[in-house]
């Protein structure tokens, strides 16, 4: 897992710039290395795991478009850092609480989709993975990310 946290910190630096060709290609490498180490951690049968793909390809896909308007978020934050009103203080934590929400609703709807093609002690075991690697993500965060003045 150690190692694993060079690779979701690109992750989320990709995921906040807009796409180029060689970012592109980094972000596409950083999922696909993502996408190695869920299905080391499922252990899903061949036919559970060609079921499962798809729908977790989409999610993956679903998870950088939010990954990017945090990120987005987070730019905005460190432009305004020095100088942060309570208006762009408020403004930026509505924000980030209407990302939280829309994340959590995102989890929501994909575990009916996840339902249709892996049982619920493996839903539970992906759900359970991707918390992890959130923890790790937000780890990094909190380091990077200084409180507001």
């Amino acid at each position: 897992m150690k190692k694993f946290i060079g690779f979701l910190s690109l992750l989320l630096v990709l995921a906040s710039t807009p796409i180029i060709a060689d970012e592109a290609a980094d972000l596409e490498k950083a999922l696909q290395q993502k996408k190695l180490l869920v299905l080391d951690g499922m252990k899903l049968s061949n036919d559970a795991e060609v079921k499962f793909l798809p729908v977790y390809n989409a999610y993956q896909q679903d998870q950088v478009k939010s990954a990017r308007t945090m990120s987005a978020i987070i730019v905005d934050f460190s432009k305004n850092f020095n100088e942060l009103s309570d208006a762009k203080a408020g403004e930026l934590l509505s924000k980030w609480l209407a990302e939280q929400q829309s994340r959590l609703n995102l989890k929501n709807e994909y575990v009916a989709k996840f339902d249709k093609v892996i049982s619920k002690k493996e839903l539970m075991r992906y759900y359970q993975i991707e918390h992890k690697l959130e923890a790790i993500v937000n780890n990094e965060m909190r380091k990077a990310i200084p409180l507001a003045k």
